[in-house]
């Protein structure tokens, strides 16, 4: 038996070779001389006073995520140092990062999903520090990240970091410890979910440091936000930190639902928001988490009518890489898994007997099914194939997907007429939840029965699930050649330069009995 499976895949794959350095690009300075001093001299000796002169005591474990601030050093500088300072002091990391991701918000474009930046290397007074392209390209392959180097050009969320890490790392940044800068832009708690499995599954393995950029509540009528109004400065002062506190609170507990409830409930003008859900949604095993230091722009000038918040909060733990199915499985128990079969036949069922299918909310299911997530759903009649259709990406939240492709799968496949009442009765449904596919550099990394593959050569593509080779006894050449031969190409085309190759897992689980 062989199966085809009817997709429409849109990957965005950039290939480049690495320039010589004289033709690098590099992204300049935006605040040398404004938010912080030009000359080089100066720069290191306002850090190092920073760094020196922070209270906050040193901690017996290593920071894995730094939720730091981004204005001036004027303003935030002193917050900022306190996270800096558990990281290291000139010369002497406590932390020794292979990889260094900054997550920030954009404050200048607006746009859905995450944007990388197209650029070798950034530059302060301080130097270079290098990119990492490799990584970026590996996320950008996928959905919810894209390059738009455009939304960088003025942004300072991310430069501002960068010479306190050159302080403490030094010439390492521009030699051997890169960083993945990323501005994440509007997205819901599930795309957090997704963003960060994929960022995890990039930075898994590579001892990486977490910075994530962004003041907290944004005060006063220059902000378009007064929820206390004709209070004095005492009074403003000790209703900012309720309302920040109540937010670090969420923070520091890993709450992600907790905090997306409360953003939305009290509108708090915390322009990093969507970054820190994305660092709540990271998977850290023996999490821990503390508030460093907190502050305001209020207190700071006397000024209270006009106030910005700045924090600084340490998770402690240890990232654990989410790529594989196995590891992906544990966020769907056997009642999520329940759910969704009977969805998929109720479903089906509905559009038989009423010509319509049924109706859910995501805010109606069960919280591990409305993250966006891959799915394809399978009818298997007798045990022989009776439709499959599916989403690659998570372009929907995973029980809306579900909804969707059961009605595919069961009246539009165009290989096969649409299911009865009397068919579904012998038809059993098969869901497969993916991961996101990354590329393959070698087939070597491919694993017949955990992964299934996709092929693609211009405007030919094909794609096979994990189980299809283990349902066919095929090996690993066999599995790479009938995939080509599904997307159109000869067998043999897995073995040329032009074919690109991806690879995938999948949760799998179905009804029995049927």
């Amino acid at each position: 038996m062989r199966r085809y499976i009817v997709i429409i895949v849109i990957l965005s794959i950039t290939f480049s070779c690495s320039p010589r350095e004289s033709s690098a690009k590099i992204k300049a300075s935006n605040l040398a001389g404004t938010w912080y001093p030009a000359g080089a001299r100066d720069l290191a000796k306002q850090i190092d006073t920073l760094l020196r002169e922070s209270t906050h005591r040193k901690s017996s474990k290593e920071g894995l995520l730094f939720i730091l601030p981004h204005a001036g050093y004027g303003y935030s500088g002193k917050i900022a140092a306190a996270g800096y300072r558990l990281i290291g002091e000139p010369g002497t990391s406590r932390i020794a990062p292979g990889l260094i991701v900054i997550m920030a918000p954009s404050h200048y474009r607006s746009f859905h999903g995450c944007s990388l930046i197209d650029a070798e290397f950034f530059e302060t007074p301080l130097g270079r520090v290098k990119i990492d392209a490799a990584a970026a390209r590996l996320l950008g392959s996928g959905s919810l990240f894209a390059r738009n180097p455009g939304a960088f050009e003025r942004e300072h969320a991310i430069e501002i970091h960068l010479p306190f890490l050159q302080r403490i790392f030094g010439s390492k940044l521009e030699s051997s410890i890169p960083v993945l800068p990323i501005l994440i832009g509007d997205i819901d708690d599930g795309e957090a979910r997704t963003v960060a499995r994929k960022i995890a599954a990039v930075a898994a393995g590579r001892s990486p440091l977490f910075i994530v950029s962004s003041d907290f509540t944004h005060y006063g009528p220059r902000f378009g936000y007064r929820p206390f109004r004709h209070a004095g400065p005492q009074v403003t002062a000790a209703r900012l930190a309720e309302l920040d506190g109540a937010a670090i609170d969420l923070i520091v507990k890993k709450d992600l639902p907790g905090f997306s409830g409360y953003v939305d409930r009290t509108g708090i003008t915390i322009c990093g928001r969507n970054a820190i859900r994305v660092a709540l949604a990271l998977p850290i095993s023996a999490f821990s988490a503390e508030k460093l230091a907190y502050d305001t722009s209020g207190r700071i000038t006397g000024d209270y009518d006009n106030s910005v918040s700045y924090a600084a909060v340490a998770f402690y733990g240890r990232l654990e890489g989410s790529a594989s199915a196995g590891e992906a499985s544990e966020s769907l128990t056997s009642d999520d898994r329940s759910f969704l079969l009977k969805i998929a036949r109720d479903n089906i069922m509905s559009w038989i007997s009423k010509g319509r299918g049924i109706r859910m909310s995501p805010d109606r299911a069960p919280k591990n099914t409305i993250e966006k997530r891959g799915v394809f759903v399978t009818l298997k009649k007798r045990g022989e194939l009776r439709g499959c259709i599916g989403y690659l990406t998570g372009i929907k939240p995973l029980v809306l997907a579900v909804l969707d492709n059961s009605y595919n799968a069961a009246f539009k496949d165009p290989r096969f007429p649409p299911v009865t009442a009397g068919e579904m009765k012998k038809t059993a449904i098969e869901i497969s939840v993916l991961t996101e596919p990354v590329p393959v550099s070698s087939v070597d990394e491919i694993r017949t029965g955990r992964d299934g593959l996709i092929v693609e050569r211009g405007t030919y593509r094909g794609l096979l699930l994990p189980q299809v080779a283990v349902e066919q006894g095929w090996d690993r050449d066999t599995f790479l050649g009938q995939t080509c031969l599904k997307a159109g190409l000869p067998a043999g085309a897995w073995k040329e330069r032009e074919t690109k190759i991806y690879r995938f897992q999948a949760i799998v689980f179905g009804e029995s009995g049927i």
